[in-house]
């Protein structure tokens, strides 16, 4: 008797075990600290240390943002797919976490000698570094996501883990950092301490990520990219981002953004002033992340299993408008107390991750079944990504404080702000943010399609 031996099947085509999921979605801790530090902390730190207007102060923040932060992103989504079968993405990664350190120890290394233009010139430059060097890793680590899995919903899995560890990277930029600050005294001080431990923990994220998005496309049975047949020119190109499926999904994404920029940006303003929480800010806004954090982490699996049965537009649409309304209600409730502005930012949390999931996976549809122009679409998305949040957590939010009045001499001397400027902080931490978001919602659920 001849004994028959029988193989065991091939796993299935783009389905990642745990380990692989994990490594990549690790990367996210260093592409949401360089998001969400200068959103969170640097027209704060512009304002009320180096003593720069809210006006002048945004500008210097934005101008680099939309420059040399739109334009590295492209260039580097247009390479990244020219290269891909010399260089794989993740290469892109380790670069990133060779040029971090660096773009985070000068971002808040303002030397002291400098007048009031030579801090806002200065600054400037710094944050153009910055955006360059944040345009490396993070356009390569969006696109790998698209090319990992064939199945739509492995990549809402991906994208799942992706915010999990988008959560951690809140944890780290937004409780860690301000609590660095305040442990340090302050100051100047403080917030080149506080770079100098973010210069730490963003390579180690990356070299995670790096690693794992190997053992993930091994796993996946991904073979060489082939070399481009022909060379994207820039009409192209906006003939392809053009398409309806994808420029409405973007537009949508822009207005979330910026409304998200703005309330973030003006937090610290709203918990300080509005709520009169004075120098406790900084200790409050650590508690609101890590409960922030816990909503984001709770409801993933949620919002998976949802999508999966109603499908990815509804709760897209769904969510959006939760976290509008979340934020109308935040910023009206100033007098309600710490307790509800705890709950009030859990829940806002909750849909927040509702529509980040959904946008990223539906983007990664798009980048996937369109694997020639996955970085270009990838470039486009984080492009847009800073576009929003410096639009709204510093141009925007710069211009609302200072047409309401906002005292920067009063600010650096602790003192309170004036009503006009408290309706102001108001106004910029959640109706504005709100209404973009109800907008948004309407956008897509109007001309979107998926």
């Amino acid at each position: 008797m001849t004994a028959t031996v029988t193989q065991a099947p091939p796993p299935t085509a783009g389905h990642l075990g745990l380990l692989s999921q994990v490594g990549y979605g690790a990367g996210q801790v260093a592409g949401q600290v360089f998001r969400d530090v200068p959103s969170l902390l640097l027209l704060f730190f512009m304002t009320t240390v180096l003593g720069i207007e809210p006006a002048l102060a945004g500008v210097a923040i934005f101008v680099p943002k939309l420059v040399w932060g739109v334009g590295c992103d492209m260039l580097v989504g247009i390479l990244s797919d020219r290269w891909k079968h010399r260089i794989n993405r993740r290469w892109w990664l380790l670069a990133g976490a060779l040029c971090s350190p660096v773009a985070f120890l000068l971002l808040f290394h303002v030397p002291a000698d400098l007048s009031t233009n030579g801090r806002v010139i200065y600054v400037a430059g710094a944050f153009s570094l910055y955006m360059a060097v944040f345009a490396t890793f993070s356009v390569p680590y969006l696109a790998i996501a698209g090319e990992l899995s064939d199945d739509p919903h492995q990549r809402t899995v991906l994208m799942a883990w992706r915010l999990v560890f988008t959560a951690a990277g809140v944890l780290v930029g937004g409780a860690l950092a301000p609590a660095v600050v305040q442990y340090l005294g302050g100051g100047q001080a403080g917030y080149e301490g506080m770079a100098r431990v973010l210069a730490v923990i963003c390579p180690l994220s990356l070299l995670i990520a790096f690693f794992g998005a190997g053992r993930a496309a091994r796993q996946a049975g991904r073979a060489p990219a082939a070399p481009a047949l022909h060379r994207l020119t820039p009409r192209a190109a906006l003939r392809v981002l053009a398409a309806p499926r994808f420029s409405v999904l973007l537009t949508s994404n822009l207005l979330q953004l910026t409304g998200s920029g703005m309330a973030y940006a003006a937090m610290l303003y709203f918990l300080t002033y509005n709520m009169a929480q004075g120098a406790g800010a900084l200790q409050l806004i650590g508690g609101l992340i890590m409960a922030a954090c816990a909503g984001i982490i709770v409801a993933q699996p949620l919002w998976v299993a949802v999508a999966r049965r109603v499908g990815k537009k509804p709760v897209y649409v769904l969510s959006a408008i939760g976290y509008g309304l979340s934020y109308i209600t935040w910023s009206l409730s100033a007098d309600a107390g710490i307790p509800v502005a705890y709950t009030l930012c859990f829940i806002a949390a909750i849909f927040n991750s509702g529509w980040a999931l959904l946008s990223f996976s539906m983007m990664s549809d798009i980048a996937g079944e369109d694997r020639a122009h996955a970085g270009l679409y990838s470039a486009a998305w984080i492009a847009v990504d800073k576009i929003g949040f410096a639009l709204g957590g510093t141009l925007l939010v710069g211009i609302v404080l200072s047409l309401f009045g906002f005292d920067v001499g009063r600010s650096m001397a602790g003192l309170p702000q004036a009503p006009q400027a408290m309706t102001g902080v108001m106004l910029a931490f959640g109706v504005l943010p709100g209404l973009f978001n109800l907008t948004a919602a309407a956008l897509y659920a109007r001309f979107g399609r998926h």
